[in-house]
């Protein structure tokens, strides 16, 4: 009896430790996929930031004082002009930033994914990266925000800039069925070009 009831101890407990450590490798999995899902969308962020906000610090560059540097200013749309030489007999080129819509994008799990494009002088569109947001805020010199479309871009000084990044694949879904996906912010407070403070 004493051995038989030795036998079921051993298995209960057999059993409760085979369990933790099961469990504790599939937190241990879950959370290396989270970490690893985070790496991945903060790199295509910074990727994609790093484009926007070098062209965005150098609008209006090389241009008469005159000129006003952005043509046309949406909430998700954007084109300036900037002189991409520093030659002084280089015409200005033309650059727009736009989002574009989620249904363009159907190879990825994410529904919300969107192209980030960029055109120079009208020609094809370059797809800078993936995102899921852009956004931009425009503001006059005395810090009062324009609506928009804004009727007269030369009257912008500062631009507010919102770019967000999720991960194309879901992380985790949730009780009720909803999909969530790492996501990583970048919004840049007051973005002034100094070539915009005519």
């Amino acid at each position: 009896m004493n051995v038989f009831m030795d036998i079921m101890m051993a298995s209960v407990f057999g059993g409760v430790i085979t369990m933790i450590t099961i469990n504790a490798n599939l937190v241990i999995r879950e959370a290396w996929a989270g970490f690893n899902s985070q790496l991945m969308v903060q790199q295509m962020l910074i990727s994609n930031a790093q484009i926007v906000e070098s062209e965005f610090r150098n609008m209006g560059c090389g241009l008469d004082v005159t000129v006003p540097a952005v043509t046309m200013a949406r909430d998700t749309c954007i084109e300036f002009r900037m002189s991409l030489r520093p030659d002084p007999q280089y015409t200005p080129s033309t650059i727009k930033y736009y989002s574009g819509a989620a249904s363009e994008l159907t190879s990825t799990d994410n529904p919300d994914d969107r192209f980030l494009y960029r055109q120079q002088d009208g020609g094809a569109l370059e797809r800078v990266g993936i995102i899921t947001k852009f956004n931009m805020v425009y503001y006059t010199m005395a810090n009062d925000t324009i609506p928009t479309p804004v009727a007269d871009p030369g009257s912008i000084n500062i631009i507010e800039v919102t770019m967000e990044v999720q991960n194309p694949f879901v992380y985790f879904i949730d009780m009720s069925g909803k999909k969530h996906y790492a996501s990583a912010l970048w919004k840049q407070t007051r973005l002034a070009s100094q070539n915009l403070r005519r």
